[in-house]
């Protein structure tokens, strides 16, 4: 079940170290948050355009507010993750297209937990938000204005000071979310270079960008909206029939990397010769559950190892921990579907 940690592994948790440096730190009881940093922290607001904001800010402050943001997304994420778990281990019927909308949420939670983590995120800006950093703008600064916002750790330009650029974008967050972290996962591959990573670590990579190259860059959200809001197309049941498959193999079989690779690249194959998820509901569906279980393992770890190495209080990973543990999530030390 161990991912494979050879290249490009070493350039994904660099740069999270990265946003996350030395001196980071998330307290147990308080956490201070995105949102908590932006209302009590301490920054100021370098330049703003109407869709660039620049904050100069200190590293490890932000960096402790990204993952606190990151530990609460993986709690939500880990929610969803029990309640499919017992769904499908219980034998009873549950609703196929629910199933399918709550890998969705699962799989949202943990690429923004690890967009976070990589200090490349998006956020959406209330207008409350937009009013108190265009009043902390230099004079004759353009007026910020709600909406979703991509959020970029910058070079610091001190020991004491980073900057973080905000840039306006049109999406809404959850079709954002997935442009980010496919460019994101993209971008790692391409840092690297082909050749360098090994075979399996490029496969997985691959795999999941190439998810985005078959069905746009933002087909887990358009997944989840036909499959939730289009009538008569998911929601089936009452008639007697089905437009997904039964997700029993996630606890009748060991999911180990390559197999979950080696369905998605099938997937990703199926896919191009008609690629729609209107068209394809049920290879849609089960790239999303491979996808999700992917990058659940990765934010997991990598949450695990930004803990570890920062010298961070562990009690909230120990505490998630115990709740997996208790609610039998957990399979010889790793999360189920394993």
């Amino acid at each position: 079940m161990n991912l494979p940690q050879s290249a490009l592994w070493q350039r994904m948790r660099q740069q999270a170290l990265n946003a996350i440096p030395p001196g980071a730190s998330v307290d147990f009881k308080a956490p201070l948050t995105l949102a908590t940093w932006q209302a009590q922290g301490t920054y100021t607001i370098a330049s703003g355009s109407s869709t660039k904001f620049t904050i100069e800010a200190a590293p490890a402050d932000f960096g402790g507010a990204l993952l606190s943001d990151a530990a609460y997304h993986l709690d939500h994420a880990l929610e969803h993750q029990t309640s499919l778990m017992k769904t499908l281990a219980s034998g009873q019927w549950n609703s196929p297209a629910w199933q399918i909308v709550t890998f969705y949420y699962w799989a949202y939670f943990v690429a923004m937990a690890l967009s976070r983590m990589l200090g490349h995120t998006v956020w959406f800006v209330t207008p409350e938000v937009a009013s108190q950093f265009t009043m902390l703008a230099p004079p004759g600064s353009a007026t910020l204005t709600k909406g979703t916002y991509e959020i970029t750790c910058g070079a610091p330009l001190s020991a004491g000071t980073r900057q973080i650029f905000l840039v306006k974008r049109s999406r809404r967050v959850h079709e954002q979310l997935w442009t980010t972290i496919f460019n994101l996962i993209g971008g790692l591959y391409r840092d690297v270079g082909v050749g360098v990573a090994s075979q399996q670590e490029e496969r997985l990579f691959l795999a999941i960008t190439n998810s985005a190259h078959v069905l746009g860059d933002d087909w887990p959200s358009a997944l989840r909206n036909v499959v939730n809001y289009r009538p008569g197309f998911a929601y089936t049941a009452p008639r007697f029939c089905n437009n997904f498959d039964s997700l029993a193999h996630l606890t009748s079989q060991a999911q180990t990397i390559d197999r979950i690779v080696d369905r998605l690249e099938n997937s990703n194959l199926k896919m191009r010769a008609e690629p729609s998820v209107l068209a394809q509901p049920k290879v849609a569906a089960r790239m999303l559950v491979d996808i999700t279980i992917l990058l659940s393992r990765i934010a997991h770890a990598l949450h695990d190892e930004i803990v570890d190495r920062s010298g961070i209080d562990r009690r909230w990973l120990v505490s998630k921990r115990r709740f997996a543990q208790q609610q039998g999530l957990l399979s010889s030390g790793a999360l189920w579907p394993c």
